[in-house]
């Protein structure tokens, strides 16, 4: 999409070496999916901050009492959405896990 818009041929991208990273740049369009993740960040942020009793804070934290499970998995949580982004970010920063010796090979190798 990004090449219709500027006027590249994919046969003019390969020959120049363009990277389609560098075309979605000078086209200046978003990741749609990246979009609508940093918004319902966003928006949530602003509804944590609520302090009096908006219907948008009572509906998301709300659940449900008197109805009946259905059969199967159970439906994706609006709050499901915010823990798996956290775990992402917070997998990212973390500093690769090194090799260790597990603490029962020491005691075994310590008589050799």
């Amino acid at each position: 999409m990004e090449r219709v818009m500027l006027g590249i041929a994919r046969l003019t991208q390969v020959r120049a070496g363009i990277r389609s990273s560098t075309l979605r740049q000078q086209s200046k369009i978003r990741d749609a999916a990246a979009y609508a993740k940093l918004s319902k960040i966003r928006w949530a942020g602003h509804v944590m901050r609520l302090n009096d009793n908006r219907w948008t804070r009572a509906v998301s934290d709300w659940t449900p009492r008197k109805i009946k499970r259905t059969k199967g998995r159970p439906p994706t949580r609006w709050s499901d959405f915010f823990t798996e982004s956290f775990k992402e970010r917070y997998n990212v920063l973390r500093a690769p896990r090194v090799d260790r010796i597990h603490w029962t090979t020491l005691p075994r190798e310590r008589d050799k």
